[in-house]
């Protein structure tokens, strides 16, 4: 995956080609670093697997080398016998025998070391340091994925609010049309009271007591005189 994919890219260097494609890179960015990593854990899993074979093949190895040790032991024993026999002859042939589980002992061992340091100092740290580094891009698409659905719902709302159509700006408008039909009401309310005040007369009533002008008060003042005066002539 990642080797088409660079291999598109290459072919896309070349002016606008190029800008049409690192736009297509960019906008699935996402998309494309998932399935790097996808393809790096199937990498990383079939590396497990090749190296779970090569500690096998170790361990298969070291049974090999204490086999052939072991019977090389024992043939030592039985040539010591065959020497306190006085059988030269078969001393020796069982002499060769040790040598040649000797050598292939040797042998067996040396290929296991060479396994083993190519496993512990190489296959194994790199396998490691493949799992970590996959642990830690991961860590990090979920981050960039966050950020991702943060700016995309930041862009949103702000499309939302900013929109003649959003319900922010459709509110608005309705709260100034409920204020206008108040203010209106509230006028024709005013109107009509100042109407029927006038229709009345009380409106001139008003204006004749805010210039201190009250015939009602000045009856009542009258009245109170003449019963004034009548008390005082009896």
């Amino acid at each position: 995956m990642r080797t088409v994919l660079k291999k598109i890219l290459t072919a896309m260097r070349g002016g606008g080609v190029n800008e049409l494609g690192e736009a297509v890179v960019d906008g699935q960015g996402n998309r494309i670093l998932e399935q790097e990593l996808r393809d790096s854990e199937h990498e990383l899993k079939q590396a497990k697997q090749e190296l779970a074979s090569l500690m096998a093949e170790a361990a298969s190895l070291a049974r090999q080398i204490r086999t052939e040790q072991d019977s090389a032991t024992k043939r030592e024993d039985d040539a010591r016998k065959a020497i306190a026999a006085g059988q030269e002859d078969l001393a020796r042939e069982v002499a060769e025998r040790i040598v040649g589980h000797e050598r292939r002992a040797s042998e067996l061992t040396q290929t296991r070391e060479l396994l083993q340091q190519r496993i512990v100092g190489g296959l194994k740290e790199r396998v490691q340091k493949a799992e970590k580094q996959l642990a830690d891009y991961r860590r990090e698409l979920q981050v960039v994925k966050t950020n991702e659905r943060v700016l995309r719902t930041t862009a949103q709302i702000d499309t939302n609010i900013n929109s003649q159509q959003s319900s922010l700006s459709t509110a608005k408008e309705t709260l100034e049309r409920i204020r206008e039909r108040q203010a209106r009401e509230e006028d024709r309310q005013t109107a009509s009271a100042t109407l029927a005040k006038e229709l009345t007369g009380a409106d001139l009533d008003e204006k004749l007591k805010a210039a201190g002008i009250d015939g009602e008060q000045d009856a009542v003042n009258d009245v109170l005189a003449r019963l004034k005066g009548g008390n005082a002539n009896p």
